[in-house]
């Protein structure tokens, strides 16, 4: 499901540069891994996996 979300962001946008699409995936990345949460991980994100393995 992460796969088609991307994809449908990126049929919305029209990317210039290099740089804009490198930020674009950078701020996609950090997303996906700080503020949605995941099924498999029991509703909470990466990050608050992590913490917890801590």
């Amino acid at each position: 499901m992460a796969i088609q979300v991307r994809y449908d962001r990126l049929a919305y946008h029209r990317f210039e540069t290099l740089d804009e699409i490198q930020g674009f995936a950078t701020n996609w990345l950090w997303t996906y891994n700080h503020d949605r949460a995941n099924m498999g991980l029991g509703g909470i994100t990466p990050e608050q996996k992590l913490a917890l393995a801590a």
